[in-house]
């Protein structure tokens, strides 16, 4: 029997409450049966994850960042690491950023 809501899911208020709250924004993460929600990052959130760069330690930079920006639903993707592996690859867009253009004058 298939499962209706995912674990950690919460209600379309609660969301409208952080989209308040985030002046960024958030978004969520769902991973097998599991749903995280975080906020979108913002310049210090990066800086401080960007800190955590070691090239022999490749995901410490996307754990802090999911650290800092999780706001809520299962903490199991944050400490499961077949779950985190999956999530961090979703990380990874945030960390990118919008597209840019450089544009010589």
């Amino acid at each position: 029997m298939p499962q209706d809501t995912l674990i950690g899911q919460v209600t379309d208020a609660q969301i409208t409450e952080w989209k308040t709250k985030y002046k960024y924004g958030v978004y969520a993460i769902a991973v097998d049966d599991h749903i995280g929600y975080f906020k979108n990052p913002d310049r210090n959130d990066i800086n401080c994850a960007m800190s955590k760069a070691d090239k022999d330690k490749v995901l410490d930079v996307f754990e802090e960042l999911a650290n800092i920006t999780f706001i809520g639903g299962s903490g199991e993707i944050l400490k499961n690491d077949a779950m985190f592996i999956g999530a961090s690859q979703e990380l990874k867009v945030k960390l990118d950023g919008k597209k840019a253009t450089l544009v010589n004058l």
